[in-house]
């Protein structure tokens, strides 16, 4: 199963526990294949390293890291213009497009999540996605 982890999840899952953890952790397990682009990869690290500078004190798991080395790297070809009203998540849609996503897991309550999917890709919560990893979808 191919999931996109938009940003949001991977800078949460970057510094604290909880559902955007978990997802990563189910990754790292083997339960799923993250896709990414080397836009969104970009993203990851420019946003955890802003927040690395803003909490230098908080541990910190290096999700981006891992996610560069063993994620699938795809290239997006089709765009997602005017999808959602924050031209920034097209990148995201892009890549789940590119990458044949069964799943776009997001934290975003104001663009992504709204759509409920993008051309037929289920665009989730961390938690809803979690409860549909265990139940087998």
């Amino acid at each position: 199963m191919n999931v996109v982890f938009d940003t949001n999840v991977v800078a949460s899952a970057s510094f604290w526990r909880g559902a955007p953890f978990d997802c990563l952790a189910t990754w790292a397990k083997g339960h799923c294949q993250a896709v990414v682009s080397p836009a969104l990869l970009t993203e990851y690290h420019e946003i955890t390293e802003e927040l690395r500078a803003e909490y230098p004190d908080r541990p910190f798991v290096p999700w981006a890291e891992a996610l560069a080395q063993s994620a699938t790297l795809v290239f997006p070809t089709e765009r997602a213009t005017g999808a959602t009203t924050d031209p920034d998540d097209e990148m995201v849609l892009e890549c789940a497009l590119a990458g044949s996503a069964d799943f776009l897991v997001s934290g975003d309550k104001r663009h992504l999540l709204p759509l409920r999917e993008f051309r037929g890709i289920p665009i989730v919560n961390p938690a809803d996605f979690l409860r549909r990893l265990a139940s087998g979808m």
